[in-house]
């Protein structure tokens, strides 16, 4: 019922400083920008590749600025859904008792579209949008009438995944499956984060939602998780070359580790770059590169894309 991630929102101080962060570090461009008042709200939406775009969130105003900034600092703030089965969708989570902060239409420059908010207590802490698009020409209103025609290309290829952090991973699996319809296609444990990991792939089968439950108590996970409490913790693009990019890096003095120096990070079937939240808005940011022939995304097993 969800068929793709489409868009990441990120709640950041200063929305110019936040675009020239991802044009240095993503080589991302802003093609829309909107002013959303009734949230005391400035964006910007950035195309990230294959269809899918980052949002920047500044707040405006004093009041907008301390519920947005006040208790986590500049982080992610959205996960943004769209589904091809609204009607159907949106009764089947009120059955399940989920919390709606808001449901609506919009008509907008880009075009139209109706959706739904879920509130974070429904989903692991992660604040959802689910989005269907009711236009026929632009097929993502969201980011504005003319993102279709832009020439430039970031260095992403597509946001591909967004990670979860939970505290009960049996549980989360099984609520995620039972709300979108969504099933793990793999679980394993990555020693260098200790996380136990569930992989569930949507409908559309490009976009996956990541599981993660800390495995240790003295890890970055766990103190997240304790600080916090579960929500959304890293988005992950995929790339075109890992090594251009760690060299690419290197030239913006960007905070960033690579699996290539990290000797428990093997065999996966990708290589991967960890972009430093303190130096990304807040943001942990995971660069993979596919190495796997005929798996266009090996974190989510062997034969998901074969199902």
């Amino acid at each position: 019922m969800l068929e793709r991630l489409r868009q990441v929102a990120f709640v950041v101080k200063d929305l110019e400083d936040a675009k020239d962060l991802y044009r240095r570090n993503l080589g991302m461009e802003t093609c829309h920008s909107v002013g959303i008042n009734q949230y005391g709200l400035q964006n910007a939406v950035l195309p990230a590749g294959n269809g899918t775009f980052i949002e920047l969130l500044q707040p405006t105003t004093a009041d907008s600025t301390e519920r947005y900034l006040g208790k986590r600092g500049e982080a992610p703030y959205m996960l943004v859904f769209e589904t091809r089965d609204y009607d159907r969708l949106i009764p089947h989570l009120k059955s399940l008792d989920v919390q709606f902060a808001e449901e609506t239409s919009e008509k907008t420059i880009g075009g139209e579209y109706r959706h739904a908010f879920i509130f974070p207590a429904s989903a692991n802490g992660a604040l959802l949008e689910i989005v269907e698009v009711t236009s026929e020409s632009n097929p993502w209103p969201l980011a504005g009438p003319d993102w279709q025609s832009l020439e430039h290309q970031p260095l992403t290829k597509q946001v591909r995944q967004m990670a979860v952090l939970v505290r009960d991973l049996d549980q989360a699996v099984a609520r995620w499956e039972e709300m979108f319809g969504i099933k793990a296609t793999k679980r394993f444990h990555v020693s260098f984060t200790d996380l136990e990991i569930a992989v569930l792939p949507l409908s559309g089968k490009d976009t996956f939602i990541e599981l993660a439950q800390p495995t240790g108590d003295d890890v970055p996970s766990a103190r997240f998780l304790e600080r916090y409490g579960e929500g959304i913790y890293l988005t992950i693009y995929e790339i075109a070359d890992s090594l251009a990019m760690d060299d690419y890096l290197k030239g913006q003095d960007a905070r960033y580790t690579s699996s290539r120096v990290t000797s428990n990070y093997v065999n996966l079937g990708f290589n991967s770059i960890w972009l430093h939240p303190a130096g990304m808005k807040g943001a942990f940011t995971q660069l993979s590169q596919v190495l796997a022939d005929g798996n266009p995304w090996p974190p989510a097993g062997d034969t998901w894309h074969l199902e």
